[in-house]
């Protein structure tokens, strides 16, 4: 087995704490999902229980009955201290050309 070191160590160090080991209960996976204008703006953030398809670069989707286009997309996968898997993706989009 390969020996892991500096990014890889530290992820790998972080998962098998003790912090992140899910505790007797413990929610499903929690997914924000941030929509965010090129400038910045947020225009819709959305909190669930279980996970969200998360949306490819240049895909068109629809936000609240208006299409807009992809332009980056952002995800971190973490545990909460309790041990909850936790998703974050910051998704910014433009108007449809």
């Amino acid at each position: 087995m390969t020996e892991l070191t500096g990014v890889f160590a530290a992820i790998s160090a972080r998962d098998s704490s003790d912090e992140c080991r899910p505790g007797p209960g413990a929610p499903a996976v929690h997914h924000c999902m941030s929509f965010e204008t090129p400038a910045g703006a947020c225009l819709v953030q959305l909190d669930t229980t279980g996970t969200m398809p998360i949306p490819a670069i240049g895909e068109t989707i629809v936000l609240h009955d208006q299409p807009v286009t992809v332009l980056t997309v952002e995800t971190a996968y973490t545990r909460t201290e309790p041990g909850q898997p936790t998703v974050f993706t910051q998704v910014v989009v433009d108007t449809v050309a």
